[in-house]
């Protein structure tokens, strides 16, 4: 993976001559204490600020650290000035979650292990040796969970629907790249075919090309029917169906380009807009992030108020992350008292993250690489409890890369 420098080579060097003249920063040699700097993109965002943020800081506590909370604000910038001044202030541990790209941050992590200070980063990968330990997730994969579970509700409640007929609101947070995947993998629910994706423009790449052939579900040997410029070939030159394709599903969009994740008002404010579009008979919402509960209450007030027309028992609210409030209004979605039917989970990220940042603080070597399992749980068939599907039980698609590469 190429290195991508974010500060230039002047600040580089002035920060470490300053830490040089101070003769090495004091990390915590006066009392004794393990001192900690977390840095997270959005301390304001749910996930981020809630989830993450407060368990992770009651890990390091626990093991006896003294913990500063630094709120970046979606700001890259502020959040390299507050790696660097953690370095400076004489921090042992600097916990990241990345406002932007992770290979941004590569330099200045470096920077900090050089000086000393063991690095603890998640969700947005620095590179090879960006970091002490790192803890993560496939984002597109990810995404393509929630396209999974999506197609199944769609299967079992709109049996006989035609193409196109089942309105899906898909809420983006396209701040970063690892967002940006997410969304992908949400979006290929609507992909007939394995494709490459843009980045930039945030769709599947649909150009010009040469003839190419696919497989049928019968093993014939037919034409492609729409742009092959784009398409991911098999070992014979053939283009791939995608098992997570649904005809059904007709995707309305709303990206968010300004946080890192998408916020609980806004992910409402976009079901509002979407019924100012005329889609009254919006069917379902898959939402980025982990504001389901507010994005169910919003719709269950639509429907009640006749200006969204579907019925309950025939809407769905998707999100992220498996909370013990999420778990419960999954439980109660049987019986329609909750329109939230399910949630894509990447294992166990955050206890994992707690559980290296005691080790940290001990003085101990957790392993400097983690990617989590990647799952989706709805009620189960009874409607008794859950049940939780993992994406090995699932089509298995060709390597991430593959899908971002020209």
């Amino acid at each position: 993976m190429k290195k991508i420098g974010f500060l230039p080579g002047l600040a580089v060097m002035a920060l470490a001559l300053l830490l040089l003249g101070a003769g090495g920063a004091d990390r915590g040699e006066n009392d004794g204490r393990i001192r900690v700097a977390m840095s997270l993109a959005a301390a304001s965002d749910y996930y981020i600020g809630t989830m993450i943020g407060q368990a992770v800081r009651a890990a390091f506590e626990e093991a006896g650290a003294e913990v500063q909370v630094l709120d970046a604000g979606n700001n890259i910038s502020t959040q390299i000035n507050q790696i660097q001044n953690a370095v400076i202030g004489g921090n042992n541990i600097i916990y990241v979650f990345p406002a932007g790209v992770g290979a941004t941050y590569f330099e200045v992590l470096q920077m900090a292990r050089r000086s000393g200070v063991r690095t603890l980063v998640s969700n947005n990968y620095p590179g090879p040796g960006g970091a002490d330990v790192y803890v993560g997730n496939d984002e597109f994969l990810m995404g393509v969970m929630m396209s999974a579970m999506l197609s199944e509700w769609v299967d079992r409640t709109y049996p006989n629907a035609r193409p196109g007929e089942v309105n899906v609101l898909i809420t983006e947070s396209t701040f970063n790249t690892n967002m940006i995947r997410r969304a992908l993998g949400m979006r290929l629910v609507g992909e007939r075919f394995l494709r490459r994706a843009n980045t930039a423009t945030i769709y599947y790449i649909r150009e010009n090309g040469p003839p190419i052939t696919y497989l049928d579900s019968n093993g014939n040997v037919v034409p492609v029917d729409e742009p092959t410029g784009g398409l991911i070939l098999d070992s014979n030159g053939r283009a791939q169906l995608n098992p997570y394709f649904n005809p059904k599903v007709n995707i309305i969009e709303f990206g968010n380009r300004n946080n890192a994740g998408t916020e609980a008002i806004e992910a409402q404010n976009a079901l509002e807009n979407v019924l100012t579009l005329g889609y009254s008979n919006i069917h379902a919402v898959m939402n980025l992030g982990s504001v389901g509960g507010a994005v169910e209450s919003r719709a269950r007030e639509l429907i009640q108020a006749g200006r969204i027309t579907t019925p309950v028992q025939n809407f769905a609210v998707f999100c992220s992350d498996l909370t013990e409030t999420q778990r419960t209004l999954i439980l109660r979605s049987p019986t329609n008292e909750s329109l939230l039917r399910g949630v894509f989970a990447s294992g166990d990220l955050i206890g994992t993250l707690q559980n290296f940042a005691r080790m940290m603080v001990n003085g101990e070597t957790p392993p400097a690489f983690t990617m989590e399992p990647l799952s989706f749980t709805t009620a189960n068939e009874s409607g008794t409890g859950l049940r939780t599907v993992y994406y090995t039980q699932l089509p298995q698609l060709p390597d991430t890369e593959l899908f971002f590469g020209r």
